[in-house]
């Protein structure tokens, strides 16, 4: 048997029969095949998740947090299993993807779009950065030359890296180890302008590197003006945790639009 839900505003959706729902009503399927408890309690997580989603683009919660919310003391496969088939019979995503060896402090994004992550990932933005620089991967990327933690003249900002190209370019290279998000690439941009200003006649191009591609980036980027996409690449991190070997793959234009689509 199916339940439906209205999308009510604000992350809120409420039970509605299939002989309400009219052309262009935000609707929710629910195939229940569980006693009708189980599935009030699985309703009131998904609506607790979509609220976060409305506010924050996503829900951050410790997979221990997670569990307890469906009634788990402890991590078993079979209750991860559980918790995955809850996420995709809702139309979530986590990032990281939950498994059983993935420890219970861990802190889970929820998304209600398609995530993407290459490899592993650091466990902070600074590991991250001083990886980069130890090993002088910014090289990858077409960077001759970086300055650490630089701060712009007039300014409290610090970029993670600015850097020179062959052509003598000034380069913001902004790290996020996670996801990046609207205000990652109003970052980039700001530190940007900020580089201009100090040295006009230079040209700069704007990198931004993620461990997670996701929507709010993509459409981040896509809002750009034309002067401002043309010298922004946006690359993944693809990280390596046995080998200790990082690469960088460039999200394509036509990667962009397929998360912009996917939602």
């Amino acid at each position: 048997m199916a339940k439906f839900l209205k999308y009510h505003g604000k992350g809120v959706w409420i039970p509605i029969a299939q002989s309400k729902i009219q052309k262009g009503d935000k609707i929710m399927e629910i195939i229940e095949t569980k006693p009708a408890k189980e599935v009030e309690k699985e309703m009131k997580i998904a609506t607790e998740i979509l609220a976060s989603i409305e506010t924050s683009g996503h829900r951050s919660i410790k997979l221990s947090t997670l569990l307890t919310k469906f009634g788990f003391e402890r991590k078993s496969a079979k209750r991860i299993d559980t918790i995955n088939s809850f996420l995709n019979n809702y139309g979530f995503y986590a990032m990281p993807i939950l498994t059983s060896d993935l420890d219970t402090s861990a802190n889970i994004q929820i998304y209600n779009f398609p995530v993407e992550q290459l490899g592993d990932l650091f466990d902070t933005e600074l590991e991250l950065e001083n990886f980069i620089y130890e090993k002088k991967l910014f090289k990858k990327l077409g960077i001759s030359d970086v300055d650490r933690q630089y701060s712009p003249s007039g300014t409290k900002d610090r970029l993670d890296f600015r850097g020179t190209d062959k052509e003598k370019n000034n380069i913001v290279l902004e790290l996020k180890n996670k996801g990046g998000g609207k205000s990652a690439v109003e970052q980039v941009l700001r530190y940007a302008g900020q580089l201009k200003k100090e040295e006009p006649k230079r040209q700069v191009r704007t990198i931004l590197v993620t461990g997670i591609r996701s929507y709010e980036t993509a459409l981040a980027i896509s809002g750009m003006r034309n002067e401002q996409r043309k010298d922004f690449e946006w690359f993944l991190y693809n990280y390596n945790n046995k080998t200790k070997n990082l690469d960088f793959v460039e999200v394509t234009d036509e990667e962009i639009n397929k998360a912009l689509n996917s939602r």
